[in-house]
């Protein structure tokens, strides 16, 4: 989990600077094609037979929605945004919140008021994060950061990710994890195509590094997330992620001389207390219930 917040925090300073020479959209094609290219050997070795599924559809919509998260987290973090990493981090953290309601209007999870309280909590947090003065409205003019469309592109990424995380719920219990993968890169790849065509201009050389960087350790956080919940307790994995956020606000800090805001640690420290509560409290009632079967 370590090593995924490590790839993850890389992988967005590729992106944020190599956005200068290349749209997010080539930048979240080459993304999707590269991590098909290093997972190809895989397709080889198991011939065609490996991508068969009964379940296309919802594998389609799966990676529509990453697809979309991919194209607003590049967004958000690009020089035609400029969110901090540190601020697009704390408000990815509120995707678990997303997954949480999600998964109670399409699996029909049930979401008692312990979880929607946390919830409601969680969100609250990402307010404080987008625009302090809703919740502190005693703030004079200008002593918080406006509404900007960098928040909202990193917390619509936030949703799409949470609808992708929410399908592969559905999904796991038919499909293996470096299925998901190949099926996830593949059409998001095809998905993708037209907006590469429309937004080409030939990288330089350093820029075509940088992007085959971004996608390597793109392709291997995410293979390192899904390895380490497949063999951990999430209860005590997920609590790691949230590593993330000191890890970009040293990027911040040695490559672009930000520091987060103060908003950004307060509703930071609210979502994860939110998060951790909804976690731990699921945990605990997991070991409680009884034993089904013999």
């Amino acid at each position: 989990m370590i090593a995924s917040g490590i790839g993850f925090t890389v992988y967005l300073v590729m992106a944020k600077q190599v956005s200068s020479e290349a749209h997010p959209i080539v930048l979240a094609f080459f993304r999707s094609f590269f991590g098909l290219v290093f997972v190809s050997p895989i397709l080889m070795r198991q011939g065609t037979g490996f991508l068969k599924t009964p379940r296309f559809g919802l594998l389609f919509t799966r990676s529509l929605f990453g697809t979309l998260g991919f194209i607003f987290s590049l967004l958000a973090v690009s020089d035609f945004f400029t969110l901090p990493l540190s601020q697009f981090n704390a408000l990815s953290f509120s995707r678990p919140l997303f997954v949480t309601l999600l998964a109670a209007l399409f699996l029909g999870e049930a979401v008692g008021p312990h979880r929607f309280g946390a919830v409601t909590v969680g969100f609250i947090g990402v307010l404080i994060m987008a625009v302090p003065g809703v919740i502190f409205f005693w703030l004079p003019d200008g002593a918080g950061p406006p509404l900007d469309l960098g928040s909202l592109l990193a917390i619509s990424s936030a949703f799409f990710f949470a609808g992708a995380i929410t399908l592969v719920k559905s999904l796991s219990a038919t499909h293996s994890p470096i299925q998901l993968v190949v099926w996830a890169n593949l059409l998001s790849s095809i998905l993708l195509l037209p907006g590469l065509i429309w937004f080409w201009s030939p990288p330089s050389p350093m820029a075509w590094l940088m992007i085959i960087t971004m996608a390597l350790t793109g392709l291997a956080a995410q293979f390192c997330y899904i390895k380490a919940m497949s063999m951990g307790d999430a209860s005590f994995l997920s609590p790691m992620d949230y590593l993330r956020l000191p890890m970009a606000a040293v990027a911040d800090f040695l490559l672009f001389q930000l520091l987060p805001g103060r908003y950004v640690w307060i509703g930071a420290a609210i979502i994860v207390l939110a998060t951790l509560y909804i976690t731990l409290r699921e945990a605990r009632l997991r070991q409680r219930a009884p034993p089904t079967g013999d």
